[in-house]
This record gives structure tokens, sequence and C-alpha cells, in this order.
């Protein structure tokens, strides 16, 4: 197994496992409570391993540094990164978290991702961490925005700023994984406004979230960045879609 799974189980767990039965949050059956998954849906998550498109962080099966689909692209982000594909046990504990509230997947997102930096070394680019926004009416019917929470144990992991101030989504839009690729660009145009555009001047800038589909959400945010003087945006989503 991966050595960022290889997580002992806290104290608390552990008092919980005792008063409750452990169950894995995906597959319900009964586990040794690592992570809140037992072994089997553990294994099924997929690693991305290079090579790697620069733009998209998808697999590639040559040499080259750009995929063919972006290498067709106008691009902000200047290089965006995905340790995971999203399908199976990941696909599932991300909509656990982002929309049932299972907070105890932090645990494991955060190892994978801050696994996945250290070995990139990303955080010896990155001044600042911005998590994508969410519209405020969304935020207040979860109580919370899912890649802030991601990008604040990040932070701390590498003792990085993170801003969640400073960019904001100013326009309600409807959710990206209705639409197809095309909808989605035009969607997501102009919903997002730098706040202080002195805030990201000069600085290289880390946008985190949760997936990466076609990366127009993250494109579009990167663009707003870059117009308040930034100096590079760069991006890492948790999983990516195949």
């Amino acid at each position: 197994m991966n050595a960022v799974l290889q997580k002992p189980i806290s104290i608390f767990k552990t008092f919980l496992d005792v008063v409750l039965p452990p169950v894995c949050y995906v597959c319900k059956r009964s586990c040794s409570g690592k992570y809140g998954l037992c072994e089997d849906c553990l294994e099924k998550i997929r690693h991305i391993f290079p090579p790697q498109c620069t733009k998209c962080g998808r697999h590639l099966a040559n040499n080259e540094s750009i995929c063919g689909e972006c290498s067709s692209k106008n691009f902000h982000v200047e290089r965006g990164w995905s340790p995971c594909y999203y399908e199976g046990t990941i696909k599932e504990c991300i909509h656990l978290f982002k929309y049932n509230g299972y907070m105890g997947l932090m645990d494991i997102f955060k190892d994978i991702m801050v696994d996945f930096m250290k070995k990139n070394r990303i955080h010896k680019e990155i001044d600042l961490i911005v998590p994508v926004p969410v519209y405020p009416t969304k935020k207040r019917e979860r109580t919370y925005n899912h890649a802030e929470i991601l990008a604040r144990s990040l932070a701390k992991d590498f003792a990085i700023l993170v801003d969640s101030r400073n960019l904001k989504k100013i326009k309600w839009t409807q959710s990206q994984s209705e639409l197809d690729k095309k909808k989605r660009v035009t969607n997501v145009r102009g919903s997002f406004l730098a706040v202080d555009r002195g805030a990201f001047s000069g600085k290289n800038v880390l946008l985190v979230d949760d997936v990466y589909t076609t990366g127009a959400t993250l494109n579009e945010c990167a663009k707003v960045i870059l117009k308040t003087g930034a100096n590079k945006v760069f991006s890492l989503t948790l999983a990516r879609g195949i």
C-alpha cells in the first residue's frame, strides 16, 4: 500500500471504535478504522503517475509535456496537478465530504495531497494558497466551503498563508457537473472578483479545489488573479476526471 495511507489511528477514533463498531465510509463493511476506510477501498484509490500534462495533470502515454486537448486551449493556470483519478473510492469520499459533511475524511485527503506536494516540490514555488470560492448562498446551505477546508489543511503543513477573503464568487452559476465542456466555460465567465487587488500582486498563488474536470473554473479564477498583478497561478485538486 502507498506510504501515505499508513496512518496510525488517533486516540479519539480508537475511543469511538470501542463505543461504535467501525464500518467503512464507502462500502459499510467492518474495517480497521484507518481513515474510516477498509483495506479493499483504500487499495482501489488510483493515483496518477508521471508523466503528466503540465496544464491539466492527466497521465500521458508519451514524453510530451502537454496533452493534445490542452495544447489548443488558452491557459491562465501556469501548471495544474491532481494526485488521484476521480472515480471509485475517492469519488465517493468527495461526495460524502462535500454534500454530507463527513469531515473525518479530511485525514486521508490531507495526507494524499501533502504527500503529492512534497514529491513534486510544489510548496517550494508557492507564496499564497487560495481556495476556489463558492457563491454565498451555497456556502450558507452547506455551512462551509470544502475547498477552503482543503486549502487550510495544506497551508498548516507547509506554513503557507491562506487567503480566503480576496477572491469572491459574485455570480450564481449552474453546477458545472450539469453542463458540457463548452457551456462550462461560458457558465463561469465573469463570476469571480478580486476584492483587494494588492493581496495577490507579485505572488505565486496556488488555487485549491476538490475536483478538476475541464479546468474552466480554475482557469477563470486564475485569469482574475493574474489581472491583479500576481506573478504566476498554479492549481492543485485532489482528483481529476478521467
